[in-house]
């Protein structure tokens, strides 16, 4: 247990009608046993008979309008079981007044349990919920990036950008009447074989045959080969690849689909183009690829140190979690990998223990996701640094973006894409200002 959540372990508290007691259980989880006086069972009989009336019907009274004596003797034990409601809503509030104790949300559930009750003596009542984690301090200066290569953008990646581009409009033409040859581009599907198990590897994939942009042993492979055959190898590491590499590769049974052979007929790369492309000649448009894959290495960078911000923060700073968010967040992240068909294929070939590992695997990144949303929403709150509205949106469209959607209404805009944007942004802001902040020279 943290020093933060010991801290709060127990408390006790007096008031003018409860006396409380606080005792901390694991998962943010509060124990709080609340002692009433005699007068607030009164006042609890009072809102119970009142309740009670509402719901019945005396001869001569409308509803709610009948005497208490007379709710009291004809309906004794519906007042009963109201009153221990009544009593836990009276002596909840009056606790929370002189112990402030904070219920997690305002869907947290709230369980009570009256242990007594005695007109003279007066009640005593165990309330359970969850409550938010007891924050610990965040310090910045500790955490000490490593290095991070940044990716190369000189005239090798500039030039691959701009054949990139031309592909786009590209001619093709289809090659009936020969054998495949370097410099052609053959549309595959690839499957690995392993006995009576096919996996897809890659569906209706086009590949440029040259030593450059195609593995060696598939080159090998297709040579000769036309379209519409069904080829059968071993894939294999190529033999410039590092020793390293070679030890990591595992060659597998493939069969290749070769489904067609084209010819590429690309643009010339003139002014003509790059005003199709949106520049205004040749040379605005190699300078907009060079800022824009400027751009993509600084960003590279900066979500390789967010990642390492991340790491430093879920083990340097271990606190307790509420359960119910780990299991939420759980139960969200298994239904969104449950839409995707192939995982569903996948998890129903799965055995007993395999699950069990992937569940356990889960209730990690589960853990991880709900310890970095309070981290960095603390870290923002301990800092004041501001969050403003058009960041959201700004976030809001990016994600609609990357899952192919239009630029959502913002008057209208979902309650969890709000919240999943408010969040990104949140951790973002709390990334950046402990990768910028001052470090303790030592």
């Amino acid at each position: 247990m943290s020093e933060s959540t010991s801290q709060i372990e127990h408390r006790e508290f007096t008031g003018e009608e409860v006396r409380v007691h606080i005792h901390q259980k694991p998962a943010c989880k509060i124990e709080m046993t609340v002692h009433a006086s005699p007068n607030m069972i009164k006042e609890a009989k009072k809102n119970a008979t009142k309740n009670v009336s509402k719901e019945v019907t005396l001869p001569g009274f409308r509803k709610g309008k009948a005497p208490s004596d007379l709710i009291l003797k004809k309906f004794p034990a519906d007042v009963e079981k109201h009153l221990h409601k009544a009593l836990a809503d009276l002596a909840f509030v009056a606790a929370q007044k002189v112990a402030k104790v904070p219920v997690l949300n305002n869907n947290s559930p709230i369980s009570f349990d009256l242990k007594k009750q005695n007109p003279e003596e007066g009640a005593e009542l165990l309330f359970t919920f969850e409550t938010e984690p007891v924050m610990p301090h965040i310090d910045p200066s500790k955490f000490i990036a490593k290095a991070v290569e940044r990716p190369e953008v000189a005239d090798k990646q500039i030039d691959e950008a701009i054949r990139q581009m031309r592909f786009f409009y590209t001619k093709w033409k289809s090659v009936e009447d020969r054998p495949i040859q370097d410099g052609d581009y053959i549309m595959i599907n690839l499957d690995t074989v392993e006995g009576d198990e096919v996996q897809n590897v890659f569906n209706q994939i086009r590949f440029e045959v040259s030593k450059e942009r195609m593995a060696d042993w598939m080159k090998k492979l297709v040579a000769g080969a036309k379209s519409g055959d069904v080829l059968e190898g071993l894939s294999e590491a190529d033999e410039t690849a590092s020793e390293e590499e070679k030890k990591e590769f595992k060659p597998k049974n493939v069969r290749l689909t070769i489904l067609k052979v084209e010819e590429a007929d690309l643009p010339p790369l003139d002014d003509e183009f790059a005003i199709k492309v949106g520049a205004t000649d040749l040379a605005n448009m190699r300078e907009s690829i060079t800022d824009l894959l400027n751009k993509q290495a600084d960003d590279k960078v900066k979500t390789e140190l967010r990642e390492q911000v991340n790491e430093f923060l879920v083990n340097e700073y271990n606190f307790e979690l509420p359960q119910s968010l780990i299991d939420t967040e759980k139960k969200h992240r298994l239904n969104q990998a449950m839409g995707n068909p192939k995982f569903k294929a996948q998890w129903n070939k799965m055995s007993q223990d395999e699950r069990k590992e992937h569940e356990t695997a889960m209730d990690l990144e589960s853990n991880q996701a709900v310890r970095l949303f309070y981290l960095s929403r603390h870290t923002i709150n301990e800092q004041k640094i501001p969050v403003t509205h058009q960041e959201v949106q700004n976030e809001a469209v990016s994600i609609y973006q990357a899952h192919g959607q239009r630029s959502p209404d913002f008057d209208n805009l979902p309650k969890e894409i709000y919240a999943l944007a408010l969040s990104k942004v949140i951790l973002a802001k709390a990334q950046d200002y402990i990768i910028d902040a001052p470090k303790k020279i030592t």
